[in-house]
């Protein structure tokens, strides 16, 4: 009897922690595909957690002074310090207060951390509250629909209207730019936000939970607004372009991998030519150029695909699929990746 008991006890334990860790993956997933983000211009899209990242970074960043690059880098370090610590310390502390306490009552209905909750209550009470407040923010740290709607949404625009819409999305002059180099853009975008938005939190929130989902997405914000090479920003940004890139070298790698898997091939692989010293390509680019056989470029930077067509319209929606594909085999590993995890012991701090 006692050995059946056991079974029965460790079947429990282990389904307490798959609800609790994988759970919250896959709702987040399923309203991605269902809602994406909140609509432009709304209360929800104000207080969404990566827009208010932005304006707590922006505003702290109009108060460093710019006339020294030894103590611009300095606050601008302690700045992306300071926020990516806040991030995660607040993930890490709803984490250790409400997973425990759920993990416990959801494997025997045993008394909650207060002393006060017991039974089906408490079960209920606090294991929905670690679900809604780690699926809810999951779910803002990564995008699939949004991302694929952003970069479709100005393909089939006149050419004037379509160079305005480009440049919301990209971070390139596009004024002057033809409709082959606006869809290498777009396409582009689409390549990098497949490691940025969608295979860095998956796999981040795989391995280390909440806390490490929102220090990859913190790091990424950071870098997408403060990490640029001009001089009002190239010693601010300093630290936040240098750690994204370090920190994105294995998620791009995986990344670029899931788009050829997407593809069912390969791809051949593209000729490069770099403008500028020290610039990276990302695989994503590389894996996506070769799959499609299409010229990527971004003048004056990079050449990609060097004697292959621009993308057409038709080929970024072809490339917007694949995006697609590839976060849903990325969805796949990283269940598979917290499943295993589970198994042998790690419960993302429960």
């Amino acid at each position: 009897m006692r050995c059946g008991a056991g079974r029965r006890q460790d079947l429990l334990n282990g389904g307490a922690l798959l609800v609790l860790t994988i759970g919250p993956l896959l709702i987040a997933f399923a309203i991605d595909a269902a809602i994406g983000d909140p609509p432009e211009g709304s209360f929800a899209e104000r207080w969404y957690p990566p827009v208010v990242l932005g304006r707590a970074a922006l505003w702290a960043e109009r108060r460093i002074g710019r006339d020294d690059p030894r103590r611009e880098a300095m606050a601008g370090g302690g700045l992306w310090f300071g926020l990516v610590a806040a991030g995660v310390a607040i993930a890490l502390a709803l984490t250790l207060l409400l997973g425990p306490s759920a993990l416990a009552l959801l494997r025997g209905g045993a008394r909650d951390t207060t002393g006060v909750l017991t039974g089906t209550a408490a079960v209920t009470l606090l294991a929905a509250a670690y679900l809604i407040v780690t699926t809810l923010w999951l779910k803002s740290l990564f995008a699939v629909r949004g991302l694929v709607r952003f970069c479709a949404r100005p393909l089939d625009l006149p050419l004037e209207t379509m160079r305005i819409q480009v440049a919301r999305v990209v971070n390139r002059p596009t004024s002057d730019l033809p409709r082959g180099l606006l869809c290498s853009a777009l396409l582009e975008s689409a390549a990098e936000n497949t490691t940025d938005s969608v295979v860095g939190p998956l796999l981040a929130f795989a391995v280390l939970g909440l806390p490490g989902a929102v220090g990859y997405r913190t790091i990424n914000t950071l870098d997408a607004l403060l990490g640029h090479p001009d001089r009002y920003w190239r010693y601010v940004g300093a630290v936040a372009a240098r750690v994204d890139t370090w920190v994105n070298l294995l998620p791009d790698a995986l990344a670029g991998g899931m788009l050829q898997l997407a593809a069912g091939r390969r791809g051949s692989r593209p000729q490069i030519r770099v403008f500028q010293p020290g610039v990276r390509v990302p695989r994503t680019i590389r894996s996506i150029s070769g799959v499609l056989r299409v010229r990527l470029e971004k003048e004056g930077v990079y050449v990609v695909g060097e004697g292959w067509e621009f993308p057409t319209p038709e080929r970024v929606r072809t490339a917007l699929g694949l995006v697609e594909r590839a976060s849903v085999l990325c969805l796949f590993l990283s269940v598979a990746i917290v499943g295993g995890l589970v198994y042998f012991g790690w419960s993302f701090f429960l």
